[in-house]
């Protein structure tokens, strides 16, 4: 896999830098903790994609457009909005079957668009073309709403960063977090490397909600847990220990392990509540199989969280 992932990211022109010392930081090791069991083939190729993709983005909001004119960023989301907004070929016409039927992986610099001038709005437009042929427009107006939701949550922070607000407090922090982490995006990854088609009925039962928030609460405070030294270095105060240390007077090392503990209970809650889910026998095999991807995909997040190079460095990533 990490083959072609490197020739996709070289043939997109997304990485200002190496796509080997993009790679370096595990992301290919993530892939395969995450969807180790999924099917080889287009499913798989586009959530690979998307993870990488939003994890690009989420490298320029973190640290290159921290402390910087906010122009280049605007346009850069509401380009990708437009790109959300704008009808694409669907699952099961004609354009959709041919794509099911090609791995793009062999060709990772075919797009078939003119696009923007920034190749990251134009991989970006291309792989929800890629992404619209594999799913149902129920699946892509979720998707939407939720990068969307990601897109604007980011960008609200940066707009108040260059305003002086650099640091949210708490509540700030609670409300904004579960909106900017992209970890509902994360489930559609999940649905799209299994080839599974959760329905929005499944996805507002509340059993299910509870346990996408705590997924999305996983996820965000673990990797707030490991990146708060990096993120101070790049300027970026959106940080759950930093809201603790500047908001809640609490100690650095005390900051440190009410998160760790934050973490770990929250985990616990939601294994148990996604395992009841995973094995409950009156749920459809699909919305089991979804559930266990996800204590899968949480665990394969947690530990590359941990262990990463990414969040070893200080320096801003470029």
């Amino acid at each position: 896999m990490g083959k072609w992932v490197e020739e996709w990211l070289t043939a997109a022109g997304v990485l200002g830098g190496s796509p080997r010392t993009f790679l370096a930081q595990g992301h290919v090791d993530l892939i395969v903790r995450a969807w180790g069991d999924a099917p080889r083939g287009p499913g798989l190729a586009a959530a690979a994609k998307w993870l990488m993709l939003t994890w690009i983005l989420d490298d320029r909001f973190d640290d290159q457009w921290i402390g910087r004119p906010l122009a280049g960023a605007r346009q850069t989301v509401h380009a990708l909005t437009d790109v959300l907004e704008t009808s694409r070929p669907t699952h099961g016409s004609a354009d959709g079957r041919a794509c099911r039927k090609t791995e793009n992986t062999g060709n990772p610099g075919r797009t078939g668009h003119a696009g923007p001038a920034d190749p990251l709005v134009r991989a970006f437009a291309v792989l929800w073309d890629e992404t619209a042929a594999l799913t149902t427009p129920a699946w892509q107006a979720r998707y939407a709403a939720h990068f969307r939701s990601y897109l604007y949550a980011s960008l609200d922070y940066l707009e108040a960063s260059t305003a002086g607000e650099t640091v949210p407090t708490l509540p700030e922090y609670l409300f904004h977090r579960d909106r900017d982490g992209a970890v509902l995006c994360a489930a559609g990854w999940t649905e799209l490397a299994l080839g599974l088609d959760i329905s929005d009925e499944v996805y507002r039962h509340p059993q299910v909600a509870d346990v996408l928030m705590r997924f999305n609460h996983v996820v965000c405070w673990a990797n707030d847990l490991y990146s708060a030294q990096g993120e101070s270095a790049a300027g970026n105060g959106k940080n759950l220990l930093r809201s603790l240390t500047v908001h809640e007077g609490l100690a650095p090392d005390s900051a440190v392990v009410r998160v760790g503990a934050l973490c770990e209970a929250e985990l616990m809650t939601f294994e148990f509540l996604a395992d009841g889910i995973a094995r409950g026998p009156s749920w459809p095999e699909e919305v089991r199989a979804f559930s266990r991807a996800l204590i899968r995909f949480a665990h394969a997040l947690v530990h590359w969280t941990a262990t990463a190079r990414r969040y070893r460095t200080t320096e801003v990533r470029r």
